[in-house]
């Protein structure tokens, strides 16, 4: 009886003992992915408008018939959301505001300028196209926004000058193609280049004095007038 106790619980040790070696050679599973990231970036946005107006109702007192510009910035600062659903799909939404931009194409020869400021709002799904513990390769597609304004002072539209203020917003389809690199569970780096294709611009523009006084404004919604926008971007994400 003894002997059969023994041996019993010498069967239960190696059973266990094969267990065990058994789960160590099992390969680690890998870390789930989290709910949610948030992104911190810095960003050089460009966007070039193709504005095209045949007549002179649009700009007064001039014969403007192209307003085609570019529009560069020194630097965009930029917050993302990432709404993490599964380890391959994902929601997105990123936005960013840029000041003192340089502008380029607008065709008025004496002027100065008080201001520029823009923004680009994007949201729409992210696909992991590669995600392990290390590294991923997230591409997104969704809907663009881009603000733009300006001030400029201009010498030639009265003998006193005037100032002329411009607003726009344009919207299109943008695709958004990255790598992150993620040392730890709670910090990664990332880069990534926005490319964004606009279709529909909302414009308006008003002349003024140097005491405000508002005597000219007009505005135009133009539909399937192709601008596009690029946007190479670095940043640090914190992971939640």
């Amino acid at each position: 009886m003894k002997k059969l106790l023994v041996l019993l619980i010498a069967l239960i040790l190696v059973s266990g003992f094969a267990f065990a070696q058994e789960d160590e050679l099992e390969e680690p599973k890998q870390r789930k992915i989290e709910i949610f990231n948030m992104e911190v970036s810095i960003g050089f946005p460009i966007h070039w408008t193709n504005g095209f107006h045949d007549n002179d109702d649009f700009y007064a007192f001039s014969a403007h018939e192209m307003e085609d510009k570019l529009v560069t910035a020194n630097t965009s600062v930029g917050l993302g959301l990432i709404f993490n659903f599964t380890k391959v799909f994902g929601f997105k939404f990123d936005f960013d505001f840029f000041y003192g931009a340089k502008l380029a194409g607008f065709s008025t020869p004496t002027s100065d300028y008080n201001s520029l400021f823009g923004a680009n709002v994007f949201i729409g799904p992210v696909f992991y196209l590669f995600n392990n513990d290390l590294l991923r390769v997230p591409f997104a597609v969704g809907a663009h926004m881009y603000y733009f304004a300006d001030d400029l002072w201009v010498l030639q539209m009265n003998d006193q000058g005037a100032w002329v203020s411009r607003t726009e917003l344009q919207f299109g389809p943008m695709v958004s193609l990255g790598i992150q690199f993620h040392f730890d569970n709670g910090i990664y780096i990332f880069n990534r280049t926005d490319v964004g294709v606009d279709l529909i611009r909302m414009h308006s523009i008003r002349y003024y004095d140097t005491i405000n006084t508002e005597f000219v404004k007009n505005e135009c919604v133009d539909f399937i007038n192709v601008n596009w926008s690029v946007k190479p971007t670095i940043g640090i994400g914190l992971k939640y």
